[in-house]
């Protein structure tokens, strides 16, 4: 029986992580998609990914992985699934509750993209408790988590699977690029992502011999998300003129990483 794949996208509402998900879908894997709350999901029921086969599904789930750990030791989490229309082509949509990870027989977890993140707004003296452990729980230790839960399911259907299953992690060029140099008023936001590039490459030799692939992409800057636009214009001003036009980094369009993360998909192997 051919295996339907399923991939993990946090940070899917918008962005980088939507448009991972548009480029997913696409190819005919369903999603489960994570944003901080329902009402993130809201320009996504306006326009939901597309569903080009009848066996495809999108659920998004609600989950603030700010609240780490509190968030991990939820057995369901409030939610909501599209699938086609039995005699259309439009779109049902099922409100309900699910686990993380609760699949279908037939259904196996292809992918995991850890695409969530946060930045700071201000230089790290000025930086309150909460927004430090915030920014924490979100660009790590919920990616550790997440990675944790998607490594135990991809081992136990890794020989289902025609192709290498693999996890995802979006870093940034503001973690530890030796040609990058420091931006001031990053420095959490820069060392939480600097932390899961090495957690990444670490977890790639952990994961090795149960033949999972476990890969990090460090985007420059990413003018085109919301994380970037709600930032002072004094910030935006300070990340265009290090990362703008005539600069070896350049900048990137959500779409060049959402194509980024499939060829890497597309590299992994039996």
């Amino acid at each position: 029986m051919t295996t339907k794949r399923v991939a993990l996208v946090t940070g899917a509402t918008r962005g980088i992580g939507r448009a991972i998900v548009d480029r997913l879908s696409s190819s005919g894997i369903s999603c489960i998609m994570v944003g901080s709350k329902m009402e993130s999901f809201k320009q996504m029921n306006e326009s939901p990914p597309m569903l080009p086969n009848n066996e495809q599904w999108h659920r998004g789930l609600a989950i603030d992985l700010g609240q780490w750990p509190k968030w991990t030791v939820e057995e369901k989490y409030s939610g909501f699934q599209y699938s086609r229309g039995r005699h259309s082509g439009e779109h049902e949509t099922h409100a309900g509750n699910w686990p993380l990870l609760a699949l279908e027989d037939g259904y196996e977890l292809a992918m995991l993209v850890n695409c969530a993140g946060v930045t700071q707004a201000s230089p790290s003296a000025l930086c309150r408790p909460l927004e430090m452990q915030r920014i924490t729980n979100v660009n790590f230790l919920s990616a550790v988590s997440m990675c944790n839960a998607a490594s135990k399911k991809m081992m136990r259907s890794r020989k289902r699977q025609d192709r290498a299953p693999c996890i995802i992690n979006i870093s940034s060029v503001l973690g530890g690029d030796p040609n990058v140099e420091p931006l001031p008023g990053t420095s959490i936001y820069s060392s939480t992502k600097a932390a899961l590039a090495q957690y990444s490459r670490v977890l790639s030799a952990e994961l090795a011999g149960a033949g999972i692939a476990v890969h990090c992409l460090s985007p420059s800057l990413v003018a085109d998300t919301d994380m970037i636009q709600n930032l002072n214009t004094q910030a935006q001003a300070r990340l265009h003129a290090r990362f703008g036009d005539g600069n070896s980094t350049g900048i990137q369009t959500k779409y060049d990483i959402a194509a980024e993360v499939w060829e890497l998909y597309e590299q992994s192997k039996k």
